[in-house]
């Protein structure tokens, strides 16, 4: 279990040029660990809440493979969470029709209710966590990180037209149909 700890003083300037990436990573690190533990209560981990994140985020269906490339994750990685998923009954594996060898991802009713019992719980780790921020800072640091993300996704894909997915700042390939986003907590920075 990682504790959450004042970090010591860093000397940052042994990687000069590397000040986003050092502190995107930091912040990566202490928003996962936060999340992990508001959602533990819940019997619930990121570890197994990001796949169903993604498959309300994806159009109905998604096939495995698919759900990888969102994730940019190997399909096999997904294979363990997505059995027990299933097992837990949060997502059912149907025939593809056209591709009898391909499955299709369904959350279930039940998967649906923890992705809802999700995002309330890190809509309001997000809200906590921005409350220094000015409404503005949080929509330019949304709009930057969304412009550095697509950059990144289009440079380990070339060949794909990646474009931003709204304000979450996923990215996407244009020739994937649009994205059902989760339900968008921005509002809670203003006013």
């Amino acid at each position: 279990m990682t504790d959450l700890r004042v970090s010591p003083a860093l000397d940052e300037t042994r990687f000069p040029g590397m000040a986003l990436t050092l502190r995107v990573a930091r912040l990566a690190t202490l928003w996962r660990t936060r999340l992990d533990r508001a959602l533990r209560p819940h019997d619930m981990t990121l570890a197994l809440m990001r796949p169903l994140a993604y498959l309300t985020m994806l159009p109905e269906g998604a096939t495995q493979s698919e759900l990888a490339a969102a994730m940019n994750v190997d399909c096999s990685a997904l294979v363990r969470v997505l059995d027990l998923l299933q097992k837990q009954g949060f997502v059912s594996r149907r025939p593809d029709r056209q591709d009898r060898r391909a499955k299709r991802l369904v959350l279930t009713e039940a998967g649906h209710a923890r992705c809802a019992l999700f995002h309330s719980i890190a809509a309001e780790l997000e809200r906590e966590s921005c409350e220094s921020l000015a409404p503005a800072t949080i929509k330019d640091l949304i709009e930057g990180l969304s412009t550095l993300l697509v950059s990144h996704n289009a440079q380990s894909q070339p060949g794909l037209n990646a474009q931003p997915d709204g304000p979450s700042g996923n990215a996407r390939s244009s020739a994937r149909p649009p994205a059902h986003p989760l339900p968008q907590a921005r509002n809670v920075h203003a006013g």
